[in-house]
Parts: C-alpha cells; sequence; structure tokens
C-alpha cells in the first residue's frame, strides 16, 4: 500500500526529532522522556483506538491518524525557544503524536490482514511490510539532506507533507470490512481472552524496549561519533525490505515458531554490533543484521496471533499485539535515556539486546503452549 509508504516516511523524518531535542539544550534523558510519552500516548489510547478501528472501518481510521499526525508536524514549528520553556508543549506534541501514529499503525496493518486473509497470510503481511519500511529508510534520509540545507524546522515541513499525502492516498484504497457488518463489537479487554494474543504481546513488549534504542538513540549515536545516520537506515530498512521478500516462502517451509526465535537472536546481535560501532562500515553492518531481524520478526508475530482470528476482532487483536510495543517503547525510552546520560550510548544498545534475548528466552518458555492453541 502506497499509503503506508508515505505513512512511514513521515515516521522516519521523526527518526531525527531527537537532533531537535539536542538543539533545544535537551539531553538523553529529555530525549528518552519525550520518546516515552509517544509509547505511553499509544498504550493509554489504545482500547479506544482498537474499538475504532472496528467501528468507523479502516480507512477512516487512517485518514483520522494521518490528520493527526499532519498537524502535529506542523505544531512543531511554533516550538521556539529553549527546551525549559517548550517542554510542557512538547509533552503535549508526543502524546498526540503516538496516539495518531498509533491509530494510523493499526488501521493500516489490519486492512493489510483483512486484504491478505486466507493461507497466504504471511506473505501478503510480509510484502505489505514492504512499503512501511521503504518509508523508514527514504524518511531518515531525505530529513538529514533537509536539516542541512533548511535546518529543523524544514524537517517537520516535509514530515507534514508525507503524513498528508498518506490521507489522500488513502482513499484510493477499497476495503473488504463494513463496519455495519458487526453485529457485537465488544472491547478492547475481550481480546486477551485469547491465549496466543496476551503471549505474543510478551515477546513484541520485549522488543519496544529494545526497539526504544533504534527510534530514540541511534541518530544523537552517530551524531556523537560524526556519522552519517543514512548508512544505518538506509542499510537496516533495506535488509528487511528484503526478508520481506522472502517470509511467505520461509514460513511456508518452517512455520513461524522456527523463524521467531532466529530473528529474535539477529536483532540482538544487530544492538550488539552497534554498541561497538566505530565506523560507516561498521553502522551498515549493524543496520543489515537488525534490519534483517526486525523484517523476519513482526510479520510472523502477527499472522501467528491474528491468523485463527474472525475479521470483526481483528482490529482489537491488533491493538493489543501492537499495544504491547509501544508499552515496550515508553518503558525502553525512560529506561535507556537514563543509562545513556549515566554509562553512554554503548550501555543503550546493550541493554536492547540484553532484552531481545529475554524476550527470546521467553518465547522459548511459552512455546508449547502456543503450539497446543494453535492446533
Amino acid at each position: 500500500m502506497f499509503c503506508s509508504l508515505l505513512l512511514m516516511t513521515g515516521v522516519g523524518v521523526f527518526y531525527l526529532f531527537p537532533l531537535f531535542v539536542l538543539d533545544r539544550g535537551g539531553d538523553k534523558t529529555d530525549i528518552g522522556f519525550l520518546m516515552g510519552i509517544m509509547g505511553f500516548s499509544a498504550v493509554l489510547t489504545r482500547p479506544w483506538i482498537s474499538g475504532l478501528v472496528d467501528q468507523i472501518g479502516r480507512k477512516r481510521s487512517v485518514i483520522c491518524g494521518g490528520l493527526v499526525l499532519t498537524l502535529v508536524s506542523i505544531a512543531h514549528l511554533f516550538c521556539n525557544g529553549p527546551i525549559g520553556e517548550i517542554y510542557p508543549l512538547l509533552v503535549c506534541l508526543r502524546f498526540l503524536f503516538g496516539a495518531g501514529m498509533g491509530l494510523s499503525i493499526i488501521a493500516t496493518l489490519t486492512l493489510a490482514a483483512d486484504l491478505a486473509s486466507g493461507p497466504r497470510l504471511n506473505e501478503g503481511l510480509g510484502l505489505f511490510g514492504l512499503m512501511p519500511m521503504v518509508g523508514i529508510a527514504i524518511g531518515p534520509i531525505a530529513g538529514e539532506i533537509i536539516v542541512h540545507r533548511y535546518g529543523l524546522d524544514g524537517m517537520f515541513i516535509m514530515a507534514a507533507l508525507f503524513f498528508f499525502s498518506g490521507c489522500i492516498m488513502i482513499t484510493q484504497v477499497k476495503e473488504r470490512f463494513t463496519p455495519s457488518s458487526v453485529a457485537t463489537r465488544g472491547n478492547f479487554i475481550r481480546a486477551l481472552r485469547f491465549p496466543v494474543v496476551w503471549r505474543m504481546s510478551c515477546i513484541c513488549l520485549y522488543f519496544g524496549i529494545a526497539f526504544a534504542a533504534h527510534g530514540g538513540f541511534v541518530a544523537p549515536f552517530a551524531k556523537s561519533i560524526h556519522l552519517s545516520i543514512s548508512w544505518y537506515f538506509g542499510f537496516y530498512s533495506a535488509a528487511a525490505v528484503l526478508s520481506r521478500l522472502f517470509i511467505g516462502r520461509l514460513s511456508s517451509r518452517f512455520g513461524e515458531m522456527r523463524i521467531i526465535p532466529v530473528a529474535l537472536v539477529l536483532s540482538g546481535i544487530g544492538f550488539i554490533t552497534l554498541a561497538q560501532v566505530t565506523s560507516s562500515l561498521g553502522l551498515i553492518g549493524a543496520g543489515l543484521i537488525a534490519g534483517l531481524g526486525h523484517g523476519l520478526l513482526f510479520p510472523c508475530l502477527i499472522a501467528l496471533t491474528i491468523r485463527p482470528i474472525a475479521i470483526a476482532d481483528r482490529g482489537k487483536v491488533t491493538g493489543v499485539i501492537t499495544g504491547g510495543v509501544d508499552l515496550g517503547l515508553f518503558i525502553g525510552s525512560l529506561v535507556m535515556g537514563q543509562l545513556g546520560d549515566y554509562f553512554g550510548f554503548q550501555s543503550i544498545f546493550a541493554a536492547a539486546a540484553l532484552t531481545m534475548f529475554v524476550g527470546l528466552l521467553s518465547f522459548w518458555k511459552m512455546k508449547t503452549k502456543i503450539l497446543l492453541y494453535m492446533n
């Protein structure tokens, strides 16, 4: 979906948001807190957002989320002055950004699952995931160019244009789901009655904690050692895209239960590599390994979870799964910001790697019960 490409390119541009915080006099703790507010917002609003996707439809939800992101991006143009003076405004904007992004992601993922339903669900989700990963690659690269030429304000204008373009593009998509066809909508908490849902949410929680290092601290780390962030994000996304081209065949041959542990290990190794980077080649290597792990992991987690779920409940279930990631982002951003201020960037990436390996152990512990439910 080209809409996802545009929306996630805007999100990718915001990977440079930590540079804005540093420019206004903030530190790693400020970065962690403000990034964490985004995750906290996504978690807090998740029950309402997930129900909204099933109530008003996928397309309308994407449009609502995209418009919120557009307005928030524009509002950053009015954040002038030192960090102490604009902090309350930034907190409010990050909260709204988290809600808008959460709504957009849940709606697009659910729409993709609806369109790709059937035995090739994993392959369909993998191919759908190509566009967001390309967007994540384009966003930071384009954002870095714009920041160098036009300053940080240019970055926010660019993000707003991408978000608004995504709203326009989604209007061309036809969805199979119609809100009026749902007799009983249930509520968000009921989605947890499925054993596989809350177990996969735990794995997503670990992934989210580690991913906080990716979204909040790679850009300032690269800047601190005078390297271009484009090397990391470009090759990260390239690896994720390549892995998703083959995810359907891999899952058909080996199954999601075998691919998920491999993906968790690769993600952990990627962060270990990142902690030792001193050159552009190191950034490329770290990006390739981490991107391969991410590209394999998320489609498998989503497909394994929602395959047995009725279409009327998929919005809520997708909300629970992605809510695990957002809760992890909230926790990880706060903890890693403090770690970074006390022990440096290397401690952040080491903690992220450790979290991925803890997630691996948790998955192995739950594996038998997941298999029993799936069979």
